[in-house]
């Protein structure tokens, strides 16, 4: 009886050793003291890949290397931006959302949620990049 209950114990333990894996969180880049992670990089290359079709021809480092320098750009915009401005706008943000997936051609805002969730991309990380890269424009 006891060796049963070993053994089962070493079944479950083992069950939830598997499924408790998790990928590592690793530092790609660093510009000034805001770090970039590989996490950053693989949502940077959905949303690339969301916007512009052409780079699904792009081999896998080339567009890992387009998406880290796209990151890195990012983060100098984003310095730059906030002397100046404040990101926290979610009216603008909303808007940008709207002509975001009005311009892809989805016809409603659930529509291109349930097309972020099946591409794995949080919603809040678009409106963040969609608004960096407005205030970006209007600043330049």
């Amino acid at each position: 009886m006891i060796i049963k209950k070993l053994i089962y114990l070493l079944i479950i333990s083992f069950n939830f050793t598997i499924f408790s894996y998790s990928n590592e969180v690793k530092i790609v880049a660093k510009v000034n003291n805001d770090i970039i992670t590989n996490v950053d990089l693989e949502n940077q290359k959905k949303y690339l890949l969301i916007f512009n079709k052409n780079l699904k021809n792009l081999n896998r480092e080339e567009l890992t290397n387009l998406s880290k320098n796209s990151l890195i750009k990012e983060t100098i915009k984003h310095k730059e931006i906030d002397k100046f401005f404040k990101l926290e706008n979610s009216n603008l943000g909303e808007n940008l959302i709207e002509d975001t997936f009005l311009s892809l051609g989805y016809k409603s805002k659930k529509e291109f949620l349930i097309f972020l969730k099946n591409q794995k991309l949080e919603y809040d990380i678009l409106k963040k990049k969609l608004i960096l890269e407005k205030l970006w424009n209007t600043l330049i």
